[in-house]
Order: C-alpha cells, then sequence, then structure tokens
C-alpha cells in the first residue's frame, strides 16, 4: 500500500537496517500502518471524490472513526501519508479537509489552518477578475 517502502523493500531486501522516516512520528506512523492493516486487502476503486463528498454513506464507518481526530493530527496524518505514498488515505484525509473547508469562509479557514495572506492588492484585483470570468 505504501509506494515508498515497497520501494525500499525492493532496494534493500532481506537486509535489517533501519529506515529514517523524516518528519513522521511513531505515533502518526502508527496510525498510517493501523490504516494500511485495516484495508491491506480492499481493492482500490477509483470513485469520484465529488461523489464520496456528497454521499457520506460511501465512506466507511471505520474511516470517518479513523479520521475522527484533530486538525494537527489529521494533517500530520495526511503529510506522512504522502511522504509514504499512501494513495488512499492521502485521498481520505483529502476529502476530510474538504469536507470540514467546504461551507467556512475564507478568513475562517486562514486562521483555523495558519495560512498567510500575503497578496498584494493588484494580485488580489486580478484573481476577482479572473473569478468574474469564470461565472
Amino acid at each position: 500500500m505504501s509506494s515508498l517502502l515497497k520501494n525500499i523493500d525492493q532496494d534493500l531486501g532481506t537486509d535489517i537496517n533501519p529506515i529514517l522516516l523524516h518528519n513522521v512520528t511513531g505515533t502518526i506512523l502508527a496510525r498510517v500502518i493501523e490504516y494500511c492493516v485495516h484495508h491491506r486487502d480492499d481493492v482500490r476503486l477509483d470513485k469520484d471524490v465529488e461523489d464520496l463528498l456528497q454521499d457520506d454513506n460511501q465512506v466507511e464507518a471505520w474511516d470517518r472513526q479513523f479520521m475522527n481526530v484533530d486538525d494537527s493530527t489529521m494533517l500530520q496524518i495526511l503529510y506522512a501519508a504522502d511522504y509514504l505514498g499512501v494513495e488512499p488515505l492521502v485521498d481520505l484525509g483529502c476529502m476530510f479537509i474538504a469536507c470540514i473547508i467546504r461551507d467556512m469562509p475564507v478568513d475562517e479557514i486562514r486562521l483555523r489552518y495558519g495560512v498567510v495572506e500575503d497578496f498584494t492588492d493588484a494580485q488580489r484585483q486580478q484573481m476577482q477578475l479572473e473569478a468574474d470570468l469564470l461565472k
């Protein structure tokens, strides 16, 4: 399930050496492994994320419980899954964050996730023009 670990296994074989996973704590790694173990026999289906966002019943109860964590833990799980190449967990994490921020005002999203707005007035005006053209 993890493309990074699969590649390491193929490169190193049966040599028993520690594998350094930068920026992944033991607690978060344990959560990612828990996810992988639970889904080890799953057949990956390419489902439209928009469909999943509209129908919570398509998301397994186990997955909903797994992602029922604070923002910091959710982001750490997402970063670790991305680093380790666990694509289904990346998709799940992104979907949960999308559900959280879907109806939030932009300022609240920035505050919640520490996103700094560093656009100039000219850049903001240009973005507004482009957004108006898309309407």
